[in-house]
């Protein structure tokens, strides 16, 4: 009787792994076609608004597309990567996910404007944008003006660690307090460029969160189309206005960061139901949340 009870056990254990296993692969799916589909139309809805009038309005719509398209595909390889910090329990692989999500995001924003693909790459990098116009061989750090918003967020009552943050390419803050935010607050946080955790994680745990928390660094930097969308607009304004264009030479004016808290809190109340905690979790950790 007691090896019919275990094996009936390691049954119901097995079934179990494998429908959790069923949810992450279909949650994963939905979401790189979702990454893919999205963005292309954010690059075709740009590509639209930008438009010079040098192409119809198909082919506008059509060349960012494809093109926004790819650079969802990058970025999702991007996403994919920060599973790396977990399995691996090494932070510095926050680098190459960082980078290749940022080549996407770039990518994306490029379509979004109706540029070439690669017209001009940029990183986030703590509290600059850092831009490579490759056909011009042109380099420029620009002040990324959300990532003063995450600063005073993962800092506040935090200790900056400067070795920490150089491992991966984020501000990394620690303290023994929680930390608290408009969009929530927890032991952890991702915001903008920073990254504020508590100093009482156990090694595994700390792995896990802090993958998670780069997952949500990424999707700040995914936030490129409103800027993308207002291309024109921007330009005008620099042509109009001295003080504006002499400023931006130097500022970024974004709206990754607004754009992101208004999207998270119309994601839903409800953590495990949010598309950013669910997303997040799906591509650092392979973990599907369920929705309760």
């Amino acid at each position: 009787m007691k090896n019919i009870g275990l094996i009936i056990f390691l049954l119901i254990l097995s079934t179990t792994a494998q429908g959790q296993a069923n949810e992450f692969r279909n949650q994963r799916a939905q979401f790189t076609a979702l990454n893919i589909g999205f963005n292309g139309l954010v690059g075709g809805l740009g590509g639209l608004i930008n438009n010079n009038g040098n192409k119809s309005g198909f082919q506008a719509f059509s060349k960012g597309f494809y093109q926004g398209a790819i650079g969802g595909a990058v970025s999702h390889i991007g996403f994919s990567l920060t599973h790396q910090v977990q399995k691996q329990r090494n932070i510095s692989y926050a680098w190459p996910a960082r980078i290749v999500n940022s080549l996407g995001s770039s990518i994306i924003q490029n379509a979004a404007e109706g540029q070439r693909m690669f017209e001009r790459l940029h990183l986030n990098l703590y509290i600059t944008r850092l831009e490579y116009y490759p056909y011009q061989k042109k380099f420029r750090g620009r002040l990324f003006t959300s990532s003063i918003y995450g600063i005073l967020v993962a800092g506040r009552n935090a200790k900056l660690d400067i070795k920490k943050s150089l491992q991966t390419g984020i501000l990394y803050f620690e303290t023994s307090q929680y930390f608290s935010s408009a969009i929530g607050s927890g032991s952890a946080t991702g915001q903008v460029s920073s990254i504020g955790m508590s100093s009482g994680f156990s090694d595994d745990r700390y792995y896990s969160i802090y993958a998670h928390e780069v997952a949500h660094i990424l999707q700040y930097d995914r936030m490129v189309g409103p800027n993308a969308f207002l291309h024109s607009f921007d330009q005008n304004l620099k042509s109009k206005y001295t003080l504006y264009k002499n400023l931006s030479k130097f500022i970024y004016f974004d709206l990754n960061g607004p754009i992101f808290f208004l999207a998270y809190k119309a994601a839903g109340s409800t953590h495990n139901c949010n598309f950013f905690e669910q997303e997040a979790e799906n591509y650092s950790n392979r973990v599907a949340y369920t929705c309760n």
